[in-house]
């Protein structure tokens, strides 16, 4: 990758548009190298930011994706000039930029990848350039729903084979030699951070697949299993805010959020 990167916590992100990105994945996925993809989230950064063994797994994907407005206001607010004192009064005008201003946060990030939407965007990439791929992840009802939402949105692309994601380390051998009899150019793991990360990074040498993408809960998404916000909301970056009001067990995740803003401005200021 040529792209230039921005390090938010100790993870580079590229400097990518989606349709770049899904370009270069298409890419990828005709080369003889094995490669894989993450789209980190502003909510497991700061588990991320205090394990140095998986942020060497994030920084060890051949692209590390911002996926959510969350990172862009990282990325924004650390490249924003000024000493300690400008770096603490500009912090709540950029956040507030959050909400009302959205595309002030698009440099030097220009876009969040934003889980889903860019997840079509990448197989409308490897439809146009005849790849194939697997579905790997969520519950078997998800994997197989994603599967024919894609048929039928996306009838050129060849979808080799789905999986759920819910089995056990002894069943690994059983799932690597499925995929690999199945023999897709592009697998989508989709069985939560870190897992599906840490997974992807320890199997990938034995897998036989050109290039492996994290992709979180998108099979949930395209299924329709688990319904995406009003598009006002997702251009506003509130799609957090709508999952929380449907899900309010997801609070417990929603509290590493003021840990991601403490700690990035940590980095800001150079503690």
């Amino acid at each position: 990758m040529t792209a230039e990167t921005i390090d938010v916590l100790g993870v580079r992100f590229q400097t990518l548009t989606r349709r770049e990105a899904a370009a270069e994945i298409a890419r990828l996925a005709g080369e003889d190298a094995k490669t894989y993809i993450v789209k980190p989230y502003s909510e497991f950064m700061p588990r991320a930011h205090g394990d140095e063994r998986l942020r060497d797994v994030l920084n060890g994907a051949a692209m590390r994706l911002a996926d959510g407005a969350g990172i862009l206001w990282a990325a924004s607010y650390l490249s924003l000039p000024g000493h300690r004192l400008r770096a603490l009064l500009q912090l709540p005008l950029s956040l507030a930029s959050l909400v009302f201003r959205p595309s002030a946060l698009q440099r030097p990030l220009p876009q969040a990848m934003a889980g889903v939407d860019f997840t079509w965007e990448m197989l409308r990439a490897l439809a146009g350039s005849g790849r194939s791929v697997y579905l790997l992840g969520g519950t078997a009802k998800e994997s197989a729903g994603a599967a024919q939402a894609i048929g039928q949105r996306l009838p050129s692309l060849t979808i080799t084979g789905t999986r759920d994601g819910y089995f056990r380390g002894r069943d690994t051998e059983a799932v690597i030699e499925a995929i690999n009899a199945a023999s897709p150019d592009v697998l989508l793991v989709a069985m939560g951070f870190p897992r599906q990360e840490e997974w992807i990074a320890r199997n990938l040498p034995r897998l036989n697949v050109r290039v492996a993408v994290a992709e979180g809960g998108s099979l949930s998404f395209i299924s329709g299993a688990t319904p995406r916000a009003p598009s006002w909301m997702r251009r506003a970056g509130l799609e957090w805010l709508f999952r929380l009001l449907r899900q309010p067990s997801r609070w417990r995740r929603q509290l590493a959020l003021p840990v991601f803003v403490w700690l990035v401005l940590r980095q800001r200021l150079g503690a």
